[in-house]
């Protein structure tokens, strides 16, 4: 009986096959090579300009929203305030980052949103009723226009206010880490 011959060196041409064992180079290390997954960046610290011009847009947009909601539906919404909340945040938040004043900003835009939008209810209103423009609503008679939007809030509107502040600020919060 013969002893089995060893097996042939593999030629200098082939690719070296390393040990099924051996230390691998993780899947997410920056230096993989093509096919491995990559880490997305961390977010950065923030950045304040970003994020405020990307909420005043949404609160603009909102507050534009907010005085049609209130009209089609002939009186105001107090729960559209929380959406508007919503909206402003996600703004502030995925275009600001993790700036520390970004939450402040969220928790005082919502307010400057839902008083906007209700001036902008009033003018609607006032518009269809007495044909006044813009120039007669804000104009000489602001005085006029804010003594009436005073006398439109409630207990239960400062309430929803209140609450779309808090979650503006929280939400900008959570929205800026991501």
């Amino acid at each position: 009986m013969t002893a089995p011959e060893p097996p042939l060196p593999q030629p200098s041409h082939q690719p070296h096959q390393p040990h099924p064992f051996a230390a691998q180079p993780p899947a997410f290390d920056r230096s993989a090579p093509y096919g491995y997954a990559r880490l997305a960046e961390p977010p950065g610290p923030g950045r304040l300009g970003a994020g405020a011009a990307a909420g005043l847009t949404a609160t603009v947009a909102g507050a534009l929203a907010y005085g049609f909601v209130m009209k089609a539906a002939d009186g105001q919404r107090s729960w559209f305030a929380l959406a508007l909340a919503l909206v402003i945040a996600l703004a502030l938040g995925r275009f600001g980052g993790r700036h520390p004043a970004l939450p402040l900003l969220g928790a005082l835009l919502p307010l400057l949103g839902v008083l906007l939008g209700q001036l902008f209810f009033i003018y609607l209103v006032l518009h269809q009723q007495y044909g006044l423009g813009p120039a007669d609503v804000f104009g000489s008679d602001l005085g006029d226009t804010l003594s009436g939007w005073r006398s439109l809030l409630d207990a239960e509107d400062l309430l929803v206010y209140g609450v779309a502040a808090v979650e503006g600020h929280l939400l900008t919060r959570r929205f800026g880490r991501r």
